[in-house]
């Protein structure tokens, strides 16, 4: 919903007008632009970013992952 209100302020629209017309590649660009607007303001604090090997699982945890649900 926040993501809807916030499409919303930037294109001025009402956020029903959003949620009727916006697509999830709309919503994806959205969250995507979100994620690298806190990435830019973290470096320019100084505050450094996360460490991308957290990121690097093998294929056996992301399979493992998978059975769990």
């Amino acid at each position: 919903m926040i993501t809807i209100g916030r499409m919303a302020e930037r294109y001025g629209m009402l956020p029903s007008q959003v949620a009727i017309h916006a697509t999830s590649y709309d919503l994806m660009i959205s969250d995507v632009l979100a994620t690298y607007d806190r990435y830019q303001e973290s470096k320019q604090k100084g505050k450094g970013v996360a460490d991308p090997s957290v990121f690097n699982f093998s294929q056996d945890e992301l399979k493992k992952m998978l059975k769990k649900d």
